[in-house]
């Protein structure tokens, strides 16, 4: 059974798995840059495609996580309930899978990520989704003077490939 993370009772877990508004905000500019520029022939182009595609999938995932650990725990009670109490709602199940698919997501998203500086930009929109990428895994929470220098970045190329 599942109880990653653990609410409340453990806010550190909890807090891995939390996007800011910020954060999605960030992705949500690095993508709409891209979408716009014209699509060619790229390698790059494949390998950023598919790694936003998980990424995109993973954090609506974590949302409904999200929405699912609130539902339990302030109308099921959930953290003072025992395995076996847990294990007998039907909404339990469901984050048991969506535990697993991030496992899933996590791994492939590695690997992309991994590729990507072997894997050569040929074309200006190939550029913008690396630089959307290293957008989003550069968190303005983190970084912001990083996070702000990308995005500065795909907007400037955007003007010029445009």
């Amino acid at each position: 059974m599942s109880r990653r993370p653990l609410g409340a009772a453990d806010a550190d877990s909890r807090a891995i798995l939390e996007l800011s508004r910020r954060q999605i905000i960030a992705g949500s500019v690095a993508v709409a840059i891209v979408k716009d520029l014209p699509a060619q022939t790229d390698p790059a182009v494949d390998v950023c495609r598919a790694w936003l595609a998980r990424e995109a999938e993973h954090e609506a995932l974590i949302r409904r996580w999200q929405k699912l650990e609130n539902y339990l725990i302030h109308e099921r009670s959930w953290l003072e309930l025992s395995e076996q109490e847990c294990a007998a709602i039907p909404e339990v199940a469901e984050l048991d899978a969506i535990d697993e698919r991030l496992d899933a997501l996590h791994e492939k998203r590695q690997e992309l990520l991994t590729s990507l500086p072997k894997v050569y930009s040929t074309t200006p929109q190939g550029l913008a989704l690396k630089l959307a990428v290293a957008a989003i895994i550069v968190m303005p929470d983190e970084n912001e003077e990083a996070h702000n220098l990308l995005t500065s970045a795909l907007h400037d190329l955007q003007t010029l490939a445009l």
